[in-house]
């Protein structure tokens, strides 16, 4: 890997002061203190009435005043400012440093050949440097840059114009095609992005999926020229990047507000710290709303069953979810065996954040989700399947999680939303994502006070729940039900290549089990009797989140792509299209996912039985 010195892309803007916070209280449905019988206590009610707008605004300027690239100076100020307000209400942090690979986008230029026109662009994380002078090519449009988009063209030793952000997806299509460099057309706004495939650090099987080209993106009005001007006749340019990627150390932060009595299991709830640029919104609305819950579980131990974690990632933006991957890999026993959830939080709070239905969970999150949000707002939230993004990192230990992001925008133009659709595996949506999103704009003008604190409100209702309730609030038989329904399309696809019947009844054994699981976990129960229950819904979460998940299992991460449920059965699909000598050796891979599949449906099942038959 070429390694080389850059500064970060972009200019930063000036204009941020501290400010006096005198924000007025959200306004939520009704009166705070109005909400549906049964979902939140009178305790947690008092709990939500403490959510200071004051606070936050406080904390969101005081983190907001740095450019946090991970690795940094000025990241570290802002991990030690979060460690110094914690520490100061009473809170025990651990502060952890990891090796992680790190890649920080400098200085890049694109310039067409004929006439010398310089066009605004930027590179990107995990993009290749060039040398000095740059490399020249022809550029060929490539559609979306996935493999379609390359049928009929000859891209080796050509820039390819692709559109939509830079990511992930791009990378192995342009890599097969021999493509010389990739030019992606961004959005109305040029967004920061990262390249890598790879979830968290590459090891020593995935550091070769690392990109070999340069990448460089653009704006809408100029990808739309280059486009008319390819249909005219060849369009020859010269690209050069400055990227600087490395093994660095990383800070993780790790705030413990114990229970009043003694226990092992917790909840968690985090955030990434890392920015691009000042990042207001994305993450420091996040990083102030975990503080102002922490501050306010503090204040309330006693009323708390179940510890609380507040954990600070390093290297969200610059190294792939580097530092939580890291965590995963570190106290793997420690989360498979205490940990009962994880809430993370990504930009919350901004300005026009009226869309609160569309918060991604999981399908045994979505049920206290949806309560809490209803009982705060006037808005439903529908269940969508949350996506492989946002330091989801867990999946494989099996640990259930809640949101990432949270409101979002009601969009202001279609390519707003189709931007947004892009992080749900393109199911529309009715909010968008923002368009400062990844740029230097990214500042505190853009958060909404009101809209800050009622994000915090819901997500100290859903931590509060989840630290306090006697039985954990998971749905299990929505997971089980959405497992099934997968088989039923994975079934259809295999088009009768491969049988999956004794998968099937296997999957349908676990429905009808959940089933009157979920029934006795809603009566009434003995602390011993919600013991013996307790212990059967994790037990359902470390069985099934890694087969409905993750397709390389408890102890690896899969890629930073897309998956739907069940993702190690889904090439069953491709099996009859292949000739023999290409489909046993897939058959064998899907035995095996087979017997792993059907192994967690079964032991589940047998969780279900014993714990219905000892509470």
């Amino acid at each position: 890997m070429t390694i080389s010195t850059g500064t970060l892309a972009g200019t930063v803007p000036s204009n941020v002061d501290h400010f006096p916070c005198q924000y007025p209280v959200c306004e939520m449905k009704g009166d705070v203190m109005a909400m549906q019988d049964g979902v939140l206590s009178e305790h947690a009610r008092g709990l939500l009435a403490e959510v200071s707008a004051d606070q936050l605004m406080e904390f969101n300027t005081n983190i907001a005043q740095w450019v946090r690239s991970s690795g940094s100076e000025d990241e570290r100020k802002s991990f030690d400012y979060i460690e110094q307000t914690l520490n100061g209400f009473g809170i025990p942090t651990e502060r952890y440093s990891t090796v992680c690979l790190v890649s920080l986008p400098g200085k890049a230029s694109l310039t067409l050949v004929d006439g010398g026109e310089a066009l605004t662009c930027i590179t990107h994380s995990f993009s290749t440097t060039t040398p000095e002078q740059g490399i020249e090519a022809e550029i060929v449009y490539a559609g979306a840059g996935n493999d379609a988009g390359y049928a009929g063209i000859d891209a080796r030793g050509k820039f390819v114009l692709t559109d939509g952000l830079a990511g992930p997806p791009k990378v192995g299509p342009s890599e097969r095609h021999g493509a010389a460099g990739v030019i992606s057309i961004s959005g109305d706004q040029i967004h920061e992005m990262i390249l890598s495939p790879v979830w968290g650090s590459p090891t020593t099987d995935t550091i070769d999926l690392l990109p070999t080209i340069p990448h460089v993106s653009i704006d809408s009005a100029t990808g739309n020229r280059l486009k008319e001007m390819l249909k005219q006749g060849a369009v020859r340019a010269r690209m050069t990047t400055e990227v600087d990627t490395g093994w660095r150390p990383l800070p993780t932060l790790v705030a413990t507000i114990d229970a009043a009595e003694p226990t092992d299991e917790y909840v968690m709830f985090s955030g990434h710290v890392d920015s691009w640029y000042y990042g207001a919104m994305d993450n420091g609305s996040a990083n102030a709303s975990m503080m102002e819950v922490g501050r306010i579980i503090n204040n309330h131990r006693d009323a708390i069953k179940r510890s609380l974690k507040l954990a600070f990632w390093s290297g969200h933006s610059h190294a792939r979810y580097g530092t939580s991957t890291w965590y995963a890999d570190e106290f793997w026993f420690d989360l498979r065996d205490h940990c009962v959830a994880n809430v993370n939080i990504d930009g919350p709070g901004a300005i026009n954040a009226t869309i609160l239905s569309e918060a991604p969970t999981m399908a045994e999150t979505h049920g206290l989700a949806r309560d809490v949000i209803e009982a705060l707002t006037d808005q439903e939230l529908e269940y969508r399947r949350i996506g492989r993004l946002g330091d989801q990192s867990f999946w494989g230990v099996g640990v259930p999680s809640f949101f990432c992001g949270l409101s979002s925008q009601a969009p202001a133009d279609d390519a707003q939303a189709d931007m947004s659709a892009g992080f749900s595996g393109g199911r529309p949506r009715r909010g968008g994502t923002a368009w400062w999103w990844h740029t230097p704009d990214d500042t505190l003008d853009k958060i909404e006070p009101s809209y800050l604190a009622r994000d915090a409100q819901i997500l100290l209702g859903v931590v509060y729940r989840l630290a306090s309730d006697q039985i954990l609030p998971f749905d299990q038989a929505h997971s089980a039900q959405e497992i099934r329904d997968a088989l039923g399309e994975i079934v259809a696809s295999a088009g009768g290549a491969f049988d999956l019947s004794a998968v099937i009844a296997d999957a349908d054994a676990l429905v009808e089990a959940t089933k009157r699981f979920q029934a006795r976990c809603a009566q009434p129960a003995t602390d011993e009797q919600a013991s013996v229950l307790n212990g059967c819904q994790m037990k359902l979460s470390r069985l099934l989140i890694p087969i409905n998940y993750t397709q390389n299992g408890p102890y690896e991460q899969d890629l930073a792509l897309g998956s739907k449920p069940v993702p190690g059965l889904r090439s069953v699909e491709q099996l009859g299209a292949l000739p023999d000598d290409e489909r046993n050796p897939l058959r064998i891979k899907l035995m095996r996912e087979r017997n792993r599949v059907r192994d967690a449906l079964r032991q589940a099942t047998a969780a279900v039985n014993h714990a219905l038959a000892n509470s």
